[in-house]
């Protein structure tokens, strides 16, 4: 009865484990946040760089240690009452606290200190960027599945509308009005069609595949990624609008982050030289010490009594003033102003493709659209130069091979059609990732 019971229990729970996980668009791009490698990449450098702000703050405290020593001197030393020397083994233990502060260190410290907190914060609008990075990942990949899903259903009407005319290819072969070589070339553009069938579904598995690495999933769960009917329901400007162009810039050049981080990375370029500079003016220090010691030289006084009695403490205040250094100074002042110079190029350059990766998706989003207004009339003519020649071959006017082109000629205009329709759609959320929104 146990092992009855067990095995109604396992095909009860069977089928729904083997139910795949379905993620739609939303929920991808939220995964996509907290899941995409160059997210976590991005978490761990700001964790590096708050650190790094911690160590520089640390350092406006005095630091403190506590030290022990002991040793043994061997050889002569001299003795206090015969008024000789004599052959002894001195023995020593030093204890004692000691601190050092930095009055001052030429300002080294507070610029250190903006160059991490400027480190902190281009971490932080790296990851930002790193999200708007995995979230046009994650669109590609819905892209590529919703294309399957439009060159499937575009192969599947295909299937059926050879089906049917292989079916009146039949007809007519048994009636001897068509030679039976004709229904074996329908038969072959049948199972071509299924296979461009099997193919968009092939397509559509990489795709889902893909993303279950991209969001960071389950590999051993199965996985379906579903596709809204609609992407975006805000009115889009046009494309060849120099003004809507002239906004898209605007509002890229303000949004990016990495824009900003390109900005701040200078910044913390020009606090490091700051802080090499620093190295050239005086620095100032105070030392204070504590502690007592003990040795064997002493005749008479114990290890308690000596500790007592040889307590001792000093409090010094010292100036250095570097003189030369073998040019150490003016070579990390001269590779931080290299490394700004090279920052602000490098800034500048991201800024002008900024610029231009706005106007090719403005350029990209307007010829998709006229793209696909012609597609939409060649699926017109397509369809209507069809139905004309397959009543032409009811009629026994025409050939097949003047059908069968005539009907790859219409698949292809609405494989077109479909494809740029979901493109476009795609399109606009890929402008709004390149504004930075």
């Amino acid at each position: 009865m146990r092992a009855a019971a067990l095995l109604i229990c396992l095909v009860t729970v069977a089928p729904v484990a083997a139910q795949p996980r379905v993620v739609p668009l939303g929920e991808a791009l939220a995964l996509a946040q907290t899941r995409a490698t160059d997210v976590l990449r991005a978490d761990a450098q700001i964790q590096s760089a708050r650190v790094a702000v911690e160590a520089v703050d640390g350092r406006r405290w005095p630091s403190l240690g506590v030290y022990v020593g002991g040793g043994q001197r061997y050889g002569l030393s001299f003795d206090q009452t015969s008024g000789g020397l004599t052959q002894a083994t001195v023995e020593t233990i030093d204890v004692g606290v000691s601190a050092e502060y930095v009055v001052f260190d030429g300002f080294a410290r507070r610029a250190e200190a903006r160059a991490a907190d400027a480190g902190v914060r281009q971490a932080e609008l790296g990851r930002a960027r790193a999200v708007q990075q995995a979230t046009v990942v994650v669109l590609q990949g819905y892209l590529a599945v919703a294309q399957a899903d439009a060159a499937r259903r575009v192969a599947e009407e295909d299937v059926a509308a050879q089906r049917d005319l292989l079916a009146e290819v039949t007809a007519q072969v048994e009636l001897g009005e068509r030679a039976a070589y004709e229904q074996a070339q329908q038969q072959e553009r049948v199972a071509t069609a299924q296979a461009a069938v099997l193919a968009a579904a092939r397509h559509r598995a990489l795709a889902e595949a893909r993303l279950v690495r991209t969001l960071g999933l389950d590999p051993e769960q199965e996985a379906t990624f579903t596709v809204p009917g609609t992407l975006t329901s805000a009115a889009q400007p046009d494309a060849a609008s120099v003004s809507a162009e002239t906004d898209a810039v605007r509002r890229a050049l303000a949004a990016r982050p990495d824009l900003r981080a390109a900005a701040v990375a200078v910044e913390a370029a020009e606090s490091d030289g700051r802080a090499a500079r620093a190295a050239r003016l005086p620095q100032i220090a105070l030392n204070a010490s504590l502690g007592t010691s003990y040795t064997s030289a002493a005749d008479g006084t114990s290890l308690p009594g000596q500790f007592g009695d040889n307590r001792a403490g000093g409090l010094r205040l010292g100036v250095s003033v570097p003189i030369f250094d073998r040019g150490a100074t003016r070579a990390r002042v001269r590779q931080a102003e290299a490394t700004a110079a090279l920052l602000r190029a490098e800034a500048e350059d991201a800024r002008r493709a900024v610029v231009l990766d706005v106007r090719e998706r403005l350029i990209g989003l307007d010829a998709l659209r006229a793209q696909t207004d012609v597609a939409g009339v060649r699926v017109r003519a397509a369809a209507e130069a069809l139905a004309a020649e397959r009543a032409r071959f009811q009629a026994g006017e025409t050939t097949l091979q003047a059908v069968s082109l005539l009907q790859a000629r219409l698949v292809e205009a609405r494989s077109d059609r479909a494809r740029l329709g979901v493109e476009a759609q795609f399109q606009q959320l890929f402008l709004a990732a390149a504004v930075g929104e």
